[in-house]
């Protein structure tokens, strides 16, 4: 009965935890989570038929008639998976040896964020995840660089410094090299990347420090100024597109998820983790590092058979690690040790000369350093008004393409959209 109560209580806070707590505007007040019997669940785990997508609401329902499912999957990104903490209404359980293993054996940094976000102080498990991806703001390419003009300066660190090198960069003779590579064959690519590293950097840092979003700031104001002068000379002075880059040496990439990581997309330079430039808008802030991936399958029933959730959730990882259906396992970063690049390029990019992949990039990801954030980074391209973000992507290129668009009406659009 207390539990019950305690539940209906969160129910009436949840408003107010997605709303002000973790400043993600895509958490909607009656959010989607699929819920699934424990036993179904077991019984069929090659498909996803007996999990059932229901509201928030409609859960709290279930729970207050004694229905509660025993499990629960969810999203980590938007803040679901924290206001279900908060709300009480998932409940951690305790591992078993062969969990606790394949955690400890993972890399260093990939602990770090499980433990961040999936293990009480205790050493219980809220759940796991069946995959994700890491991402940086960006990555140096470090051959280029040395070979480059500019091999006597120390690479950016932060996004104020990548602007600072960036107006430098146009200021001096660089035959030969491109700032970043376009690997979409697209007009205005390069410059649609920058702009968004400002608006996920600046969205990312804010979330992270629990701050609300302000786009208005004279210091967001003029950090987007300076990028509004840089997209310019870059439309009017680089090559605009990849087949245009063709020849040259990209400085930068900023590809780097999952598969797609080694090996620039133009020169075809490798490049790994030991180059990463982290989520932060000046060197003073923390380095962050995000991930984004699937969601995480949790236990929403406190009486819920801990041998068979164990089970259940060895099952789940094995699924991620050692998966039937696919040539190569989606476990970059929980075990990169049993991917084979090789066999990874050949299934994801048959197509391309030695794919994206290379053994580099596997062997540094145990040797990432920064801050682990499990954030998202798309918040302001999807709401209520916007719903697949097609009108943010507009107004974003109407800021690039649009001379007299000025940085403060812009900034003005991201703050309205932010409420």
């Amino acid at each position: 009965m207390k539990r019950r109560f305690c539940i209906l209580l969160a129910a009436v806070m949840l408003v107010f935890t997605l709303t002000s707590l973790t400043n993600v505007k895509a958490v909607t007040d009656d959010f989607h989570v699929s819920v699934a019997n424990l036993k179904e669940a077991l019984a069929h785990m090659e498909d996803s038929l007996h999990w059932e997508s229901i509201t928030y609401s409609r859960l709290l329902d279930r729970i207050q008639s004694g229905q509660e499912p025993d499990l629960l999957n969810t999203q980590v990104v938007f803040g679901e998976l924290q206001a279900l903490k908060d709300a009480g209404v998932i409940t951690p359980f305790t591992p078993d040896e062969t969990l606790v293993n394949d955690l400890e054996s993972m890399p260093p940094f990939t602990q770090e964020l499980i433990r961040k976000y999936l293990v009480t102080e205790n050493g219980q498990f809220w759940g796991c995840a069946d995959y994700f991806d890491l991402k940086a703001m960006l990555f140096y390419v470090p051959d280029a660089w040395a070979d480059s003009p500019f091999r006597d300066r120390t690479p950016p660190t932060s996004f104020e410094e990548f602007l600072d090198f960036a107006e430098l960069y146009m200021d001096t003779p660089h035959k030969g090299f491109c700032l970043l590579s376009a690997w979409a064959n697209e007009k205005f690519f390069v410059e649609n990347e920058i702009l968004k590293m400002l608006l996920y950097t600046w969205t990312i840092q804010q979330q992270y420090a629990g701050e609300p979003f302000r786009f208005t700031s004279e210091e967001f104001i003029s950090l987007l100024d300076r990028t509004k002068k840089l997209l310019i000379r870059l439309q009017k002075e680089e090559p605009k597109m990849n087949k245009k880059q063709k020849g040259l040496r990209e400085l930068f990439t900023n590809t780097g998820g999952g598969s797609h990581g080694g090996k620039t997309e133009v020169s075809r330079e490798l490049y790994n983790w030991d180059h990463m430039i982290p989520y932060r808008i000046y060197a003073s802030q923390p380095p962050l590092v995000n991930a984004w991936g699937d969601r995480v399958v949790c236990v929403c029933n406190p009486e819920a058979d801990t041998a068979e959730v164990n089970r259940y959730m060895e099952n789940l990882i094995r699924q991620r690690d050692w998966p039937e259906e696919h040539t190569v396992p989606y476990c970059a970063y929980t075990h990169p040790e049993r991917m084979d690049a090789d066999e990874c390029n050949k299934e994801y990019f048959p197509k391309v000369k030695d794919g994206y992949m290379t053994q580099q990039w596997l062997d540094s990801i145990g040797r990432i350093q920064g801050v682990p954030c499990w954030i998202s980074e798309y918040y302001f391209w999807y709401g209520s008004e916007d719903e697949y973000g097609w009108k943010s992507h507009e107004m974003a290129m109407e800021f690039i393409k649009n001379t007299k668009m000025t940085a403060e009406k812009y900034a003005q659009e991201l703050e309205r959209m932010s409420q």
